[in-house]
């Protein structure tokens, strides 16, 4: 944030001058949510069941201008953790925003720290589902025509990653939103740089049926080996009333690796809960994913979703990354069998969800979902193989 000093203090200064021209608005969002989710790593002896209390707390101040906003938003989130073994808090104070926008005629210039989402964030995203969330320090450049020039690094992610830097461009077109991103980070393993090309497209096929496509290629390096991926997402949805709505979706990424080459998908730094299934067990990265999912609307501001998904591998060598990009843990260490012998069958997976929007400042959520371990799991667990349940409650308000 030292680097953008010098402009804070010029638009600050530039404001003072102007000050019966400026307008400020105070904010306040605030979001509560319990969770409970039992056998983590699938496997009962282990006894790793966990409940959660979440809050979050945003107090925000947004200046405007002429031609320039000043948005400022702190952040206080908490965690409080209960666990059979022991009981422990996590706290985070930082800045959730804090960037200069101007405008530029019909165009816009941002710097600072922001939120940026590219597309229906497959790739991008802030991931707001999380207490901390994530925050991109850096530039972004948006113009009519759907034009999108950013690049940033992350200060504020799920895990933490302080060397990486994404930089991408996207336009619109009449065949759909077209991308370019590049990656680059420093790890142990070695230097990563990735390359990725993507394409969205949404659109009708029939007076009550949409569709909508997305496909990535990606190339570059992860440390030694050279990497060549791909992966892609299909959906089609059919009103079949005003209030029902069935999806039918397939999505696959691929993984594995062969002699100098890596195939493993890169999911760089998406939203996925809003993808594969509430319990975040998997992310865009040597999956393949079938589900159904149905709709309803209940009020005027009430939807219930009802979602089934079948998972797997798609390299059984490889392992089974979740949402957050990392091999998710049984109870031996990463869920991976380097043979392949373990099978590419992860499970289903059926979620229920409520939301209820009370206002345009409030709204309430509240969701069931368990899991049933397919054979890669059963395999590698054994005997002590369980169902995973996660369920919880959620409220939002905006001052």
């Amino acid at each position: 944030m030292i680097f953008f000093a010098p402009i804070f203090s010029a638009l600050i200064e530039n404001a003072t001058s102007q000050a019966d021209q400026v307008k400020m608005k105070a904010d306040v969002e605030t979001r509560f949510r319990f969770e409970r989710r039992t056998d983590r790593d699938f496997f009962g002896p282990n006894h790793d069941n966990r409940s959660e209390f979440l809050t979050r707390i945003r107090p925000g101040i947004t200046a405007t201008l002429k031609n320039a906003t000043v948005r400022i938003q702190g952040q206080y989130a908490h965690s409080q953790v209960w666990t059979e073994r022991r009981n422990f808090s996590i706290e985070n104070v930082d800045a959730s925003q804090a960037y200069v926008s101007f405008a530029l005629g019909k165009e816009k210039l941002t710097v600072g720290r922001q939120k940026i989402a590219l597309g229906d964030e497959r790739l991008i995203g802030p991931l707001e589902w999380a207490n901390v969330a994530r925050a991109m320090d850096g530039v972004r450049y948006q113009a009519p025509g759907g034009l999108d020039v950013f690049a940033f690094r992350l200060d504020q992610n799920v895990t933490f990653v302080p060397n990486v830097f994404v930089a991408g461009v996207s336009k619109d077109f009449s065949f759909g939103k077209l991308s370019y991103l590049y990656k680059e980070d420093e790890t142990a393993a070695g230097d990563t740089r990735v390359h990725t090309l993507n394409h969205l497209w949404k659109g009708k096929v029939g007076q009550k049926t949409k569709a909508e496509v997305e496909w990535a290629a990606q190339t570059g390096e992860v440390g030694p080996r050279d990497l060549d991926a791909y992966a892609g997402h299909f959906r089609l949805t059919h009103d079949l009333s005003r209030k029902t709505t069935i999806w039918l979706e397939y999505n696959f990424a691929s993984g594995g690796q062969s002699g100098n080459h890596s195939k493993t998908f890169d999911n760089l730094y998406p939203t996925n809960h809003k993808f594969y299934g509430s319990m975040d067990l998997l992310g865009w990265k040597n999956m393949q994913e079938l589900s159904l999912q149905i709709h309803q609307k209940v009020g005027r501001q009430s939807t219930l979703k009802l979602a089934y998904h079948a998972f797997s591998l798609f390299d059984a060598s490889d392992a089974w990354y979740g949402a957050g990009g990392g091999a998710n843990n049984g109870p031996s260490g990463a869920f991976r069998d380097a043979t392949g012998n373990s099978g590419k069958s992860l499970g289903n997976e059926i979620d229920l969800e409520f939301s209820q929007v009370i206002n345009p400042q409030s709204s309430v959520a509240l969701g069931v979902a368990f899991f049933d371990p397919g054979n890669f799991i059963k395999n590698r667990n054994g005997l002590g193989t369980r169902k995973q349940w996660w369920g919880y409650g959620m409220v939002s308000i905006k001052f």
